[in-house]
Parts: structure tokens; sequence; C-alpha cells
């Protein structure tokens, strides 16, 4: 037993380096992680450093703007992360303190404000005590490493280490305020759009589909230069920029049920474009994936089988 705790003893990093590189694995940002553990960025970087060199292999592939993981930090970091969970469990049972289990869950911010948040009451009808924990990025987090339970992702349904459960089809048609519509003129044809002020949204880091797109996918040859009355790189300013009559946007069913029904939104033309992609509710694949976040999941693919 002495010989074996000797030889951990050797083995195992300093429960410092460890805590640094969590907390620096989990944001992906030096700086975010000295300020959650109270000490310098350079304190981090340094630690980071003397833990890859103890250890013969680089941790964090630096790059100018950004910060990743290295297949031998993403195995480190499942370890670590999945250790310190059941540690801190393991404490709370010792100390006799009744457990109340957050779920994490990554949405954009139009998804999270105008579909997710009006489901939530009815989720907590279920399970009251939960604490949730919803993070809307300006880019999708990586899945397998972001520390994140359930990632609601539009795509094809591939993503590599991970379960994807089918939740609706993506389906697009144009939208604007009651007030737009009644001032303009009326459309009846596709083409009638680039007549009217149109609304782009454009995502720098996620492929969404825009105005030529739309317009190609109905039939009607798009122009050199659309008509634009406002560019935003957010969905859901996109939306409120349309109920506050600037133009016409592309709406994402589900996500416009709401504004519909509460009026705030009108279907400009009911012209509706299915692109054969879903919106996907996403658990990375690890075996040590929380009950919660499965419970979660399989609630939110019941709600939605058959959509």
């Amino acid at each position: 037993m002495s010989h074996d705790s000797q030889s951990l003893r050797r083995t195992i990093p300093s429960l410092h380096s460890l805590i640094l590189f969590e907390a620096a694995a989990r944001y992906l940002n030096f700086s975010k992680a000295a300020a959650e553990l109270s000490i310098t960025q350079p304190a981090v970087s340094h630690g980071i450093r003397q833990l890859e060199s103890s250890l013969g292999h680089a941790l964090f592939v630096r790059e100018r703007r950004a910060l990743s993981l290295t297949t031998q930090g993403q195995r480190l970091y499942s370890a670590v992360s999945g250790g310190f969970a059941s540690i801190a469990e393991m404490l709370d049972d010792i100390a006799g303190m009744p457990r109340r289990d957050t779920l994490v869950i990554s949405a954009s911010t139009v998804m999270a404000t105008e579909w997710l948040m009006p489901l939530l009451p009815e989720f907590r009808q279920v399970h009251p005590d939960l604490m949730i924990d919803l993070r809307c990025l300006d880019r999708d987090p990586a899945m397998t490493t972001s520390n994140i339970d359930v990632h609601i992702r539009l795509g094809d349904g591939n993503w590599p280490d991970c379960d994807a459960i089918p939740l609706w089809n993506e389906e697009i048609l144009p939208v604007c305020s009651p007030v737009y519509q009644a001032k303009s003129k009326p459309l009846s044809l596709a083409s009638d759009i680039l007549c009217h002020r149109l609304i782009h949204y454009v995502d720098p880091y996620r492929f969404r589909i825009g105005w030529a797109d739309w317009l190609r996918a109905t039939g009607v040859g798009a122009p050199p230069t659309l008509p634009t009355s406002l560019q935003v790189n957010d969905s859901l300013v996109a939306m409120k920029a349309a109920e506050n009559g600037e133009g016409i946007a592309l709406g994402w069913r589900p996500l416009i049920d709401r504004p519909l029904r509460e009026n705030r939104l009108v279907i400009a033309l009911d012209r509706t474009l299915k692109t054969g992609r879903r919106f996907y509710a996403v658990t990375p694949s690890a075996p040590n994936r929380r009950k919660v976040a499965l419970i979660f999941r399989d609630w939110l693919a019941n709600r939605f089988e058959g959509l």
C-alpha cells in the first residue's frame, strides 16, 4: 500500500497544476481561468507550461486569437473534469448536504429567448429542483470538451463522439411586422421580395441560409445586389428589427411561432424553404455523461417527436 501511494505521488502532477489545467481547458482562455482562480494570467500560463513539461506533451494549441486542446489535452481534461465532479459529489454526500444538480445547456440567443425559455416552466413541473445553466455563445462550443451537457444544434446529425437526437426540420420563411405589412406593397410571388426592404442576418461563425439562398431555392434568380435595410450578425436582432418595422427578415420555425401567435410578426409571404437539415439535441457520448443530461435530452425528443 505504501509503495502504491509513493508511486502515485511520483506519477500524478500536483493538485494545483491540475486545477489550473481544468479551469483553462473549461474556458479555453487563460485570462478567464485566472479570474476564476483569483491569480494572474501569467501564473496560469506558467503553471500550464510546467505541467506540459512534466508530461512531455503539449496540452493546448496556442493560436493568435484562439486556444484549443490537443488530443492529449482532451484526454486529460475528460479525466480531470470527471474526477473533480466525482470528488465534488462525494464531498456533498459525506457532508450530508442535499445535492442540487445543475444542467448545462448551450443554444443560440434567439433559440434561448423565443423557444427554450417558454418551455422551461413545463420542464420544471417535472424537475422543480434542477438548476439550469443556459449558455448563449457567439459561436458553437466544442461538443466534447466544453463541459456542456446538452447542445441544441442545427446540422446533419453527424458530430464525432456525440449522440444526436432529432428535434425538428429546418424551415425558413419571410416575416415582418403587421405595421410594415399594412404600409407596404402586398406580396404574391417570391420575386416581389426584391421590391421590399430586406434585413440580412449574416453569421460570421455558423452557416445560415441568407436571402440569396432563399431566392434561388424558390426559383428566383438573386441579383448581384439585394435591397438591404439592415445587416446584423445575430438572428434575434434580425427578428427584433423585423418586429420594429425595419423590413422583411427570414424567420426559422419554431423560433418565430411565439412572435406570430403574439402578433409581433406576420408571415410576409407563405413560401417555406425546407432545407433538409434538422435541429438536434446533442450530448457527448462519453460513458460518464450525467443522468440529468439524458433526462433533458429525452424530454425534448419526446416533446418534438414527429415534427
